[in-house]
């Protein structure tokens, strides 16, 4: 009898239990807010036009891509939340291309630049196409020749250093030597011209760079400025300014004859119009078709 009597007790005490629990979550369930979306990007990750845009996001956090690596994969192709960005980045190494960040699809220097700029003007953009690929004054310049080009978007001193990118002189068109001993045009009453290239970041000026006149005969003082293609002109670099007729006795040993093409055809017509761009600036001198040091 008391056995039958305790299981009956038990059992209404659990009846009591589940409507008081029923009741109390009854109770509590419209004071309870939904479970949050979790969103890591906000609205309009995919949209350039949005101020969420991963872009913006990448350059927050100096573009280290490892952050994006994290949750899209090493490889980028979906990871742990099977989002590819291979989708858009369609180009080789992904993410990771060169023109993700700066350049075109054409061309790995700006325009653009890492701030959207395209317009010469914008220090970030200036004369890098110009130097590139116009060719009509010259034959292009790698990019090796005025940076330390990395390997990959990691290599040390990419993404890992300040801007402004380091302007260092490696190709022969701004460190050729002239008026060296032993060449057939040296001249002992001048000295060896050895050009000592530098780029000053506030006036955004080069200086003795032999690409830009530091050379036998030629306007030694020139300093164009980087974002403004007007300051380098023929005469810029061996003339007086304004006409491209080397240096003179005093000063220099060019005859006093203005007619370029009779001597440099090769390189220029009566016009004064490079017809041969890979002969000019390319450290020799053209003269009566032959290509020498001087």
């Amino acid at each position: 009898m008391n056995k039958n009597r305790s299981k009956y007790f038990l059992a209404f005490l659990s009846i009591i239990l589940a409507v008081f629990y029923i009741a109390s979550c009854s109770d509590l369930d419209p004071n309870i807010p939904p479970p949050p979306t979790v969103l890591v990007h906000g609205e309009g990750v995919d949209s350039i036009n949005s101020p969420n845009w991963h872009g913006n996001l990448v350059k927050e956090y100096n573009y280290n891509l490892m952050v994006c690596q994290s949750c899209h994969g090493p490889d980028y192709s979906g990871g742990l939340v099977n989002e590819s960005c291979l989708n858009c980045h369609i180009y080789s190494q992904g993410p990771e291309n060169c023109t993700t960040c700066h350049g075109s699809l054409s061309s790995n220097a700006p325009p653009k630049d890492l701030d959207g700029n395209t317009s010469p003007s914008a220090p970030g953009v200036g004369a890098h196409q110009n130097h590139l690929y116009i060719g009509s004054l010259g034959q292009g310049v790698f990019c090796s020749e005025c940076h330390n080009v990395p390997g990959t978007l990691f290599t040390p001193g990419h993404i890992d250093s300040d801007r402004p990118a380091e302007v260092i002189f490696n190709g022969y068109r701004s460190l050729t030597a002239t008026n060296e001993p032993g060449t057939s045009q040296y001249d002992p009453s001048l000295p060896t011209f050895e050009p000592d290239p530098t780029f000053d970041y506030d006036s955004l000026t080069c200086a003795n760079t032999y690409c830009h006149g530091y050379f036998k005969n030629a306007n030694l003082d020139n300093k164009p400025v980087w974002n403004k293609p007007s300051t380098s002109q023929c005469g810029s670099c061996h003339g007086d300014g304004s006409y491209p007729l080397p240096k003179r006795p005093p000063e220099g040993t060019h005859p006093n004859a203005g007619n370029c093409y009779q001597c440099h055809g090769g390189v220029v017509d009566q016009n004064l119009n490079i017809i041969n761009p890979a002969k000019h600036i390319d450290g020799l001198l053209n003269l009566y078709g032959n290509d020498i040091n001087f």
